[in-house]
């Protein structure tokens, strides 16, 4: 921990009111520089200083995420998936170090990448899902299904826990980076992922589906499986599902600053909130 890490600590812990108002009012002065610091702080042994340290940086380093996901949805190109995953978590939980955690995706990538070239009689795709499941363990959340973290990447990468959607998104962030084509499928009640023409359940250990099983997927619903279930959606269609998604377990949670958030950030890409 650096001096000026200490130093925070210290005057964070001050029993005097005033003292920790002053301090938080020059760290705001202060902007993003002391971000790092803050960060550190988040994961002190006093719940009174991870506790402050929390606030300022939503202060500082959420509501500049917050600002730039409200751009993004805002304009008309098409978005990034990747990046408006980062910045819903960034200005939801600001003490994240996104890029550290692409540096984890990126160490992923290059060890599928490794592991094609040293296994040559094995498909991509059971690379991909030998390595992420097989190794690192990801799988569906079905035990705490409605956790708000199961739609949170970087929770998601750190549990090795998700929904079918987010689990699905890690695939393909981390595919893309080995040279793999991985599109979402965006079925009705429980979305899926496809390799060329082989579609798969990240949230079931990346088992492999057939067009039966799909079908079966929509049957519980009473929804009849069309071609255009199965078609590629837009980047668009999957950040308002994840965002309904994050909003509903807000909801469940009686979290409503966050949910409040979320629902604005889904009403600007839906058009019903400018």
């Amino acid at each position: 921990m650096s001096s000026q890490c200490d130093a925070l600590d210290r005057l964070f812990r001050d029993d005097d009111p005033e003292t920790v108002g002053l301090l938080k009012e020059q760290l705001l002065l202060n902007g993003e520089q002391v971000v790092p610091d803050l960060r550190n702080l988040v994961n002190a042994d006093s719940a009174i200083v991870a506790a402050h340290a929390q606030e300022v940086l939503h202060a500082i380093a959420g509501k500049k995420s917050a600002s730039d996901l409200e751009t993004l949805l805002k304009s008309e190109r098409e978005i990034s998936l990747e990046d408006a995953s980062w910045l819903v978590a960034a200005a939801l939980m600001p003490w994240i170090d996104q890029e550290e955690c692409r540096s984890i995706l990126d160490g992923w990538g290059r060890e599928v990448s490794l592991l094609l070239s040293a296994y040559g009689s094995q498909t991509p795709l059971e690379t991909l899902i030998d390595y992420l499941h097989g190794n690192l363990g990801f799988d569906g959340n079905a035990a705490d299904y409605y956790n708000h973290e199961n739609s949170l990447l970087p929770c998601v990468m750190e549990n090795r826990l998700g929904l079918p959607l987010t689990l699905t998104l890690l695939y393909i962030f981390v595919a893309s980076r080995a040279g793999i084509s991985i599109h979402g499928v965006n079925l009705p009640g429980h979305f899926i992922a496809r390799c060329g023409g082989t579609y798969f359940d990240p949230f079931h250990s990346g088992r492999i589906l057939s067009l039966a099983d799909c079908a079966d997927i929509l049957a519980r619903q009473q929804i009849e499986l069309t071609d255009e279930h199965l078609e590629d959606p837009g980047s668009r269609e999957v950040i308002a599902r994840m965002l309904a998604n994050l909003s509903h377990a807000y909801g469940v949670e009686e979290s409503t600053w966050q949910k409040r958030m979320v629902d604005r950030w889904l009403g600007i890409l839906t058009g019903a909130e400018s």
